[in-house]
């Protein structure tokens, strides 16, 4: 092959086979660095990996730690509570027993209490027990719309049953005083600011004998004859040899003074 021959056959070969393994290397040291760098990710992410489980396995520890304390705590003052509440009703019950005891002494305390046991009766702040009347009344079965008792169907019967001359009265075991709220709430009705279920019972003390009659001849009364027998509504009235209702539970003093007699 002459010269000229060969050079024009094999130079522009040669020259692409020179860049061609330039390139080739080139490719290969950037895939041995991408590699390189996809082996560093991976180690990092590892060791995020490996650090949050750490942290959330120490946090979890810490969590529970700081829920048993707080249930702790919680049990430690509710028992707290429940102590100073039975020491405050050993007080009061001994605080009760010396006062009798005082008064029974003398002709002049043994009125007085007369006079304390009437009042506690009227005002709610003694529990009472006699004759009288139990009334319950409730919503109406399936009961729908229009069909369920309201705060203000209560108040017109307790207002009727005083009106005919109860001493005394509970609804659902909250007894009635004149500082005593019936009121309707999303939840239903509130005694006493305490919420009562129906079917409602209400018990009055006085004459058993009369009272349910006259009730019924009462606005409260024939408002409760009308509710039975338009929107179902449930209403019951019995006679009782003795009820026994409690003490009411919110009877705060407003103000207090001392007779005259005694400051001379």
């Amino acid at each position: 092959m002459g010269l000229l021959n060969y050079i024009t056959a094999t130079s522009l070969d040669e020259d692409y086979a020179h860049v061609s393994e330039r390139r080739g290397g080139a490719a290969a040291r950037s895939s041995r660095h991408a590699g390189h760098w996809a082996l560093f990710v991976l180690a990092l992410f590892g060791v995020l990996v490996t650090t949050a489980a750490i942290q959330t396995a120490r946090n979890a520890a810490e969590s529970a730690n700081s829920h048993s304390s707080l249930v702790q705590q919680i049990n430690e003052r509710k028992q707290r509570l429940a102590d100073q509440r039975d020491q405050i009703r050993s007080l009061r019950s001994e605080t009760d027993t010396l006062q009798t005891q005082r008064l029974q002494a003398t002709v002049e305390g043994r009125a007085l209490q007369t006079r304390l046991d009437r009042l506690g009766a009227l005002s709610g702040a003694s529990p009472v027990q006699g004759p009288g009347v139990r009334v319950v009344v409730g919503d109406a079965p399936n009961a729908g719309p229009g069909q369920r008792v309201l705060d203000k169907d209560l108040q017109k019967l307790v207002n009727g049953l005083w009106q005919v001359g109860a001493e005394a009265i509970s609804v659902n075991g909250q007894r009635l005083s004149n500082l005593t709220a019936i009121r309707q709430t999303g939840q239903g009705i509130t005694v006493n600011y305490r919420h009562v279920n129906g079917p409602y019972v209400v018990s009055a003390i006085g004459n058993k004998d009369q009272m349910g009659a006259r009730f019924l001849d009462t606005a409260g009364g024939q408002t409760w004859l009308a509710l039975r027998s338009t929107v179902n509504l449930t209403f019951d009235i019995t006679s009782e040899d003795s009820i026994t209702l409690p003490a009411a539970s919110r009877l705060p003093l407003r103000q207090a003074h001392i007779p005259e007699e005694k400051l001379r």
